[in-house]
């Protein structure tokens, strides 16, 4: 009988061991210990200066070919760093990324040790002339938090999107192209055919969009486009993203697809309430840390990490 209690004992005290041998692990995986991993690598640049701003998250865009060949990275808020800069810093508490410029995000593109890249952006967007919409008897939906607003009758309502660089759908068959052809200089765009019969549209006619930007006083800057529709797309995507409410600004038939540079075009540096977001594609992993030097030396905010990007 003593030995069964003893040897009962250690089992207890085996499997307690065992229990926090894991709990220290998860631990370690969940904080930085994970970016210790081959597969998660992680730049992890010097404390830098105390700068604090609201940015948009998107998730980084992919290229399949490119992935083929290259290694992936983007940029990512170092949270204990930012948590850190929130303790020191005053004025409003944020735990999102300082703004990166479309101008930076193209410097950063421009360098020996890419084999390529891809960026992508997006925003919500107005007519002018007040076209109908899919949806439309839904109201609009917001694309970003909203500073500034006085009462719920300020907060703008936005019908459509309007999504520069976002053609991978093209290359996995879920959209395709059924009249015209694709946007590829300035202030070219395609619409849905769902968008195209509800609001009368055809290849050739001119969108005229409005919406905003704000500063980090929250002054609101007003912008407008002027787009020629180049082609019209065949969606076979699901209307409604799984997470979001269903409105028409959330209806996916109701994104007007342009290129990177004519969404960014007419915005300051300075402002936000544009997504953002671009990866980089490394010749070698071998120059993750010379990469990194390089966009930090570029203006890169070392609030910042650079990470390898895994699907």
């Amino acid at each position: 009988m003593k030995t069964s209690a003893s040897g009962n004992t250690m089992s207890i005290i085996f499997i307690i061991i065992l229990l926090i041998i894991a709990t220290a692990t998860v631990k370690l995986l969940l904080g930085r210990g994970f970016n210790l991993l081959p597969w998660a690598q992680r730049y992890n640049p010097p404390v830098g200066q105390s700068y604090m701003a609201r940015q948009e998250p998107a998730p980084p865009p992919l290229d399949e070919a490119l992935e083929e060949e290259f290694t992936a990275v983007s940029f990512a808020v170092n949270r204990e760093r930012m948590m850190e800069r929130m303790r020191s810093a005053t004025g409003k508490m944020t735990t999102a990324g300082p703004p990166i410029s479309p101008r930076q995000y193209l410097a950063f593109g421009d360098s020996e040790y890419l084999g390529g890249s891809v960026y992508t952006a997006s925003i919500g967007v107005n007519s002018i002339t007040n076209i109908h919409v899919v949806d439309e008897q839904l109201g609009g939906g917001l694309d970003r938090p909203i500073m500034g607003i006085q009462s719920s009758a300020d907060i703008p309502e936005f019908m459509m999107s309007l999504q520069g660089g976002k053609f991978e759908e093209f290359k996995n068959g879920s959209r395709r192209v059924a009249k015209g052809r694709m946007p590829v200089a300035l202030n070219e765009c395609m619409v849905s055919e769902g968008l195209a019969m509800v609001a009368g549209l055809s290849v050739g006619d001119t969108l005229s969009l409005s919406t905003f930007v704000q500063d980090n006083d929250r002054n609101r800057y007003d912008i407008g486009y002027e787009l020629t529709i180049v082609g019209i797309y065949q969606d076979s995507t699901s209307e409604y993203p799984s997470s979001a409410n269903r409105n028409a600004y959330t209806n996916r038939r109701n994104e007007i697809l342009t290129t990177f540079e004519t969404v960014v075009a007419p915005i300051p540096d300075g402002y936000t309430g544009t997504k953002l977001a671009a990866t980089y594609y490394l010749k070698s992993p071998d120059l993750l840390k010379a990469f990194a030097e390089e966009v930090y030396a570029k203006g890169l905010d070392p609030v910042y990490d650079i990470v390898c990007v895994i699907r």
